[in-house]
């Protein structure tokens, strides 16, 4: 063997891998934030990156299929409970730098799996997606508890907020506790600076012609409250006079039933339902404002969008722990429609607020997030172990 073919396979054994389990390839707001992981480390030249989807893949992608340098695997049906035994094959065959999850069934089913010895991983990252207590009761929150018991084997356990953090300490293990950090979600700005600048079609291009739009973006279910998005259009069409339309951005359960409500207040020429879209953020961007009226998130990457795509006022409801140290953001008193209102004529007759995001934005890089994901919970400034 010649030297240069030593040193390759020297290099080559040098490569780290890493495996992100997700249960679906969707454009959920922890997916988007396990995918920006998985392309930070790809761009590194000494990690290997495969994301392991637990459900069937999307139209159009292969099984093993490359995209951004990153392998994509598939399993099938749609990633619901038991999936993750799917995962067997890969843990069994490869052992890992880095394992990463953001669902609390996936990020039991693996601790249990590092706990027997299936998983072999240098590290192993959960990620918690939502505060489930917060939003789920009786059999479903027992269910989540259960889950929550085989948490012990991870190296790190993430909260993305403060109030998280203190929620998680009421249900995880003891053993857990002490692996325990929040680290504020990342951003990245300037991939969605860049997408925001696509041109709009022609049927977005002369709905946002028509009339000052205020963008709603998310999916349409009960916890997102996006009737209430339609009352706060109302509120401040009455209060004001001023003849302002609601662009909503998603799908879901409830789109027949938020149609029927639009119609009945007689909005129904006013609210714009555009459906799911791959890339919102040119909607964004042509907004006067943006408003999110949900009743609980763990952390709404949403907001950090809107911002990236320099919406001249944000408001949401105060539906996640710190929301506050997002500056330029504006949180509404409660999460009553005439509230929300209230925020929101005060960023759109306040002026645009597009400058004060910068901090925000600059304090929530990719590479610094991945970085913390890789060292001790200790070493993120402002962290919580």
């Amino acid at each position: 063997m010649s030297f240069g073919e030593n040193s390759e396979t020297s290099q080559l054994m040098k490569r780290k891998l890493a495996l992100i389990a997700i249960p679906l390839d969707i454009k959920g707001g922890a997916e988007t934030i396990l995918k920006l992981v998985a392309r930070v480390l790809a761009s590194r030249p000494d990690w290997d990156v495969e994301i392991g989807f637990l459900g069937g893949q999307a139209t159009g992608d292969a099984v093993g299929s490359y995209r951004d340098g990153i392998r994509r695997s598939y399993g099938f049906g749609s990633g619901k409970a038991m999936s993750e035994l799917l995962l067997v094959p890969r843990l069994i065959r490869h052992r890992y730098d880095l394992v990463l999850s953001s669902h609390a069934r996936v990020n039991s089913f693996l601790a249990a799996a590092r706990s027997v010895g299936t998983l072999r991983s240098r590290r192993l990252v959960a990620r918690e997606s939502t505060i489930l207590l917060d939003r789920f009761k009786g059999p479903r929150a027992l269910a989540y508890k259960t889950l929550y018991a085989a948490y012990g084997s991870q190296d790190m356990v993430v909260a993305q907020t403060s109030y998280m953090n203190e929620s998680l300490r009421d249900v995880l293990p003891r053993r857990v506790i002490d692996k325990l950090c929040t680290l504020p979600n990342p951003v990245d700005e300037d991939l969605i600076v860049k997408m925001s600048k696509e041109t709009l079609s022609e049927h977005d291009a002369k709905i946002f012609l028509r009339r000052p739009q205020i963008v709603w973006c998310g999916r349409l279910i009960e916890v997102k409250r996006p009737t209430i998005a339609v009352d706060v259009l109302a509120e401040v069409r009455r209060r004001t006079g001023e003849d302002y339309e609601l662009t909503m951005v998603g799908s879901g359960p409830m789109e027949a039933e938020l149609r029927a409500y639009a119609g009945r207040l007689d909005l129904a020429s006013r609210v714009n339902l555009l459906g799911q879209r791959d890339n919102p953020f040119p909607l964004f961007r042509a907004s006067c404002a943006s408003i999110l009226t949900s009743a609980a998130e763990g952390f709404p990457n949403v907001l950090l969008e809107m911002m990236a795509c320099r919406v001249p006022g944000v408001v949401t409801t105060p539906c996640a722990g710190d929301l506050d140290m997002l500056s330029g953001l504006e949180i509404s008193a409660g999460f009553g429609a005439s509230e929300i209102a209230d925020a929101l004529l005060k960023v759109v007759h306040g002026g645009d607020r597009s400058t004060l995001y910068a901090k925000t934005l600059s304090e929530r890089s990719p590479g610094r997030f991945a970085d913390m994901l890789l060292g001790a919970p200790s070493s993120y400034p402002g962290g919580r172990r």
